[in-house]
């Protein structure tokens, strides 16, 4: 008996997959190799682990293998797995805080990236104990916000770019495009999201505005913020949650260097075991803009 595979069932799986697959015909009662190569390419095939590094490491100053040496290496067998999260993610792997973590012990996380360009970079990518969400962050009732810059390590959201930062980066450049966005606790929250180990955030100048929208019922114990002119500010926002300034040397002689503030919160009680609610399907990359 041959039959033609529903397209309401390829569709379910990857949106798109249907259309190559209509005068694809199916035979029950036997097997025919082309169809299992067919549905491996199609459907359950994952991109190529190109996350090739000399040292191991993926950040852009060394702030992973800081971590990793400093706090985390002690503690890594009691964290079964340890959860992150990292808002401005690029595409999951340049300068990326937490790749580490997922590769070399098994961690889960979330990774959050606004800019279009890089956010279909970021949802091709074979990280797959992540949650994926190509969406900014911001305050109820806003719901879009405006990304200024192409796929590149600094583009953000314009309404919360320094002036100097637009004027070194962006110098002349206008061109936003329109973006979703919800607070971030709602966010992590939908995940099932309940204790954070560590926490990467570097939006080019929003990092205040990301934090207003945080549900602080979710506790972090590592939270590392990229310096802007905004840190008092978050400074004392995280310290009227618990945390404090830890002492963090991370930059490598020679290379560029961020700037970067770790803060801790010494009150984290970690239960034994975490894990996040892992999605089977992410949104139609090729039709994502």
């Amino acid at each position: 008996m041959q039959y033609n595979l529903p397209s309401t069932l390829t569709e379910s799986i990857l949106p798109g997959v249907s259309s190559k697959m209509n005068n694809t015909q199916y035979n029950s009662t036997s097997f025919d190799p082309r169809h299992l190569r067919h549905l491996y390419r199609h459907i359950w095939s994952c991109p190529p682990l190109d996350f090739k590094s000399e040292t191991g490491y993926y950040s852009q100053s060394g702030e992973d293998a800081a971590l990793h040496k400093n706090f985390f290496k002690d503690s890594l067998s009691q964290r079964n797995p340890g959860i992150f999260v990292e808002i401005g993610a690029l595409d999951g792997v340049t300068y990326s805080n937490t790749l580490f973590f997922e590769r070399m012990f098994d961690w889960r996380g979330v990774l959050i990236e606004a800019q279009p360009d890089n956010a279909r970079k970021l949802l091709r990518v074979n990280r797959t104990k992540t949650v994926k969400i190509p969406f900014g962050i911001c305050s109820l009732p806003q719901t879009d916000i405006q990304m200024l810059g192409e796929g590149n390590a600094v583009a953000g959201d314009i309404a919360n770019m320094d002036e100097s930062f637009k004027n070194t980066w962006h110098k002349n450049k206008n061109k936003t495009r329109k973006v979703a966005c919800g607070p971030i606790g709602t966010y992590l929250s939908a995940i099932g999201i309940t204790h954070i180990d560590f926490f990467s955030l570097d939006v080019e100048g929003a990092e205040l505005s990301v934090l207003l929208t945080m549900n602080w019922n979710i506790q972090i114990h590592y939270l590392l913020v990229e310096n802007n002119s905004k840190m008092g500010n978050i400074t004392t926002l995280l310290k009227s949650y618990g945390f404090r300034i830890q002492e963090f040397s991370h930059c490598i002689p020679g290379r560029d260097c961020a700037s970067n503030t770790l803060f801790v919160n010494d009150n984290y009680k970690r239960p034994d075991f975490l894990s996040i609610c892992l999605p089977n399907i992410y949104p139609d990359i090729n039709s994502y803009a």
